[in-house]
């Protein structure tokens, strides 16, 4: 099947029209005296046939064929050599090439479909195969780390928890978590299983950008692998934070500590009598509250007040406590005591239900701690906020703030015995989770999840700010693409030039950099080719057979061979030379 004729020579079709009918004129006018004799024609068609010859010579006529091209194999890191035999014993003389991430694979040229062994293609290399027929066989089962999770940014205070899941590991090796200098903060051993889960913590001692490690050791203690963990650790905001208590308590008086050492404005209110008030300041608080109004609330980020002092106030106060909460974000944690869990709806945003637990078990090396005997009501409105996944307290929303309490009693005692990082652990989760929430100019995100050298690293950031641009470390600018349907977000591509931290930043702003990772081309390479195998699960399924409608030939030009064009050009040519001597 074809589309019909198309010349390759396209540009010289009258050139050569025009010398055709020329020279056949003159060959005409040549022999325009034998015009009454029969052999005239015989040499005029000969003539015109010679002439045409030299033409399709000269424009190379080609047609449109539909050409099947074959079918081809692409090998990527961790293909079975088992899968390659089998192919090239059916296919005897099957094209083979082997893949390198970042290149343009040349097979692609030659072939429709393919065979895709290995853990597969780059995500930034799909585009080449998106015509292609391809069926993936996928690859030997990967042993190492597949998942790590964790939170890249965590506040002084929190916990680092890690979370990683180890395919095929060996019984009696170890996962170790390690600080940069390679002490060991915490460990878990492995067990015969097909993948194992395990959980890693430790608690920063400062703030600033580290690199933890994630080890594999053996019986013997010898490192078999070594993987980065980066972690950033924040310094908490200050905080504003007002403080109302009926009567003093050991617990207000060791949590109005913690916050004094952790650098927040602290305005404390105790009552003393009826009317009458004791003042505390600390980091620069001034001033005196006796009313809760509107105007004294303002200025806070959070508001803990005690359940005696919730429960009186007017309701005038709960009003003005309510509108700065929902208008500006103020945080409200009310401190329980038993008279909490029997206020009525109208009294109190939460229920509780009686579980008679009066214990609870958190940190590592495992802490008893006291709590009352209820549990929070679950309903859509409720979150809770979690310490090793036990919800030591819940808030709920107030469109831009959040009112907020906790189940555990006496937490002070864990300052008395000795175990004041999990007190901070705590605490600062809790507060931090229900305090005012800090309005931030950029906000960005990293879509790549294992960035590395000069590689493709995209980001995202949203931003109220109209006149600005986005920079490296070294002043290179980042071009953005602005989103059509959210004009707030955008998002680039930067191709970093150097591993470990690297940061992009607003230019011309005191804005904080966003800061991230770059891996080494050895680090998180079972992670990185698990999530390539993956992807390319999901791109081409898990498959034996090509796609009929994707393999469809392809038409393609092929020129008409010159040979038998010179073959009438010599048979005519022949006949006009050898004509005359043949005749009487």
């Amino acid at each position: 099947m074809n589309d019909g004729v198309v010349f390759l020579n396209q540009n010289l079709l009258w050139p050569v029209i025009i010398v055709g009918l020329v020279l056949w004129c003159v060959l005409i006018w040549k022999e325009w005296s034998q015009r009454k004799e029969r052999r005239f024609y015989v040499k005029l068609i000969a003539s015109f046939l010679a002439i045409v010859s030299l033409c399709m010579v000269i424009l190379k006529p080609s047609t449109y064929q539909e050409s099947e091209r074959g079918k081809g194999i692409i090998l990527t890191r961790g293909y079975k050599p088992s899968q390659l035999d089998s192919l090239k014993s059916i296919y005897k003389r099957i094209k083979t090439e082997e893949y390198t991430k970042g290149r343009t694979l040349s097979l692609l040229t030659e072939v429709d479909s393919v065979f895709l062994l290995g853990r597969g293609l780059e995500p930034f290399d799909l585009w080449q195969v998106e015509d292609k027929s391809i069926v993936f066989l996928g690859s030997e089962a990967i042993q190492g780390w597949t998942i790590v999770s964790k939170k890249d940014e965590i506040v002084l205070g929190e916990s680092l928890e890690v979370n990683a899941t180890y395919a095929d590991p060996k019984a009696g090796n170890w996962a170790v978590l390690a600080d940069n200098s390679g002490n060991p903060l915490d460990s878990v051993p492995f067990e015969e299983m097909e993948s194992q889960l395990v959980t890693l913590k430790s608690e920063p001692k400062a703030s600033g950008q580290f690199v933890y490690h994630l080890l594999e050791k053996n019986q013997e203690g010898e490192v078999l692998s070594d993987e980065p963990i980066p972690i950033q650790v924040k310094e908490g905001k200050p905080l504003r934070i007002l403080m109302v208590n009926t009567f003093p308590t050991f617990e207000t008086k060791y949590l109005k500590n913690f916050l004094t050492e952790k650098g927040h404005e602290v305005l404390a209110r105790t009552q003393l009598t009826k009317g009458k008030y004791k003042f505390e300041y600390f980091n620069g608080a001034s001033g005196t509250i006796y009313g809760i109004t509107s105007e004294n609330l303002k200025d806070y980020d959070l508001l803990i007040i005690d359940t005696y002092s919730f429960t009186g106030l007017g309701r005038g106060s709960k009003e003005a406590m309510e509108e700065i909460a929902e208008s500006q974000g103020l945080g409200i944690f009310i401190q329980a005591d038993e008279g909490l869990f029997r206020l009525s709806k109208s009294q109190s945003p939460f229920r509780f239900n009686r579980d008679y637990v009066t214990e609870t078990v958190l940190g590592q090396p495992a802490q008893t701690l006291s709590k009352y005997p209820y549990t929070f009501q679950d309903n859509i409105q409720t979150q809770g906020v979690f310490v090793d996944s036990i919800a030591v307290a819940s808030y709920i929303p107030m469109q831009k703030g959040k009112i907020g309490t906790t189940l555990l009693q006496n937490t002070y005692q864990l300052i008395l015995d000795g175990k004041e990082a999990l007190y901070a652990r705590i605490w600062t989760q809790i507060l931090d989770n229900i305090s005012r929430e800090q309005e931030i100019l950029v906000d960005w995100k990293a879509h790549t999840q294992i960035p590395r050298l000069d590689e493709p690293f995209e980001f995202e950031l949203q931003t109220l700010l109209t006149d600005f641009g986005v920079e490296t470390k070294e002043r290179a600018i980042i071009p953005l693409l602005q989103d059509v349907l959210v004009p707030s977000k955008f998002t680039g591509t930067v191709y970093p030039k150097k591993t470990g931290w690297n940061q992009l930043q607003v230019s011309n702003d005191s804005i904080a950099p966003f800061r991230y990772f770059v891996y080494g081309e050895n680090q998180l390479q079972t992670m990185d080719q698990s999530e390539i195998e993956n992807t390319n699960y999901r791109k081409f399924g898990p498959k034996n057979i090509f796609d009929g409608s994707v393999s469809v030939s392809k038409k393609e030009l092929n020129p008409i061979s010159p040979f038998w064009f010179y073959i009438i050009l010599l048979l005519c040519f022949g006949w006009l030379w050898l004509e005359p001597k043949l005749s009487p």
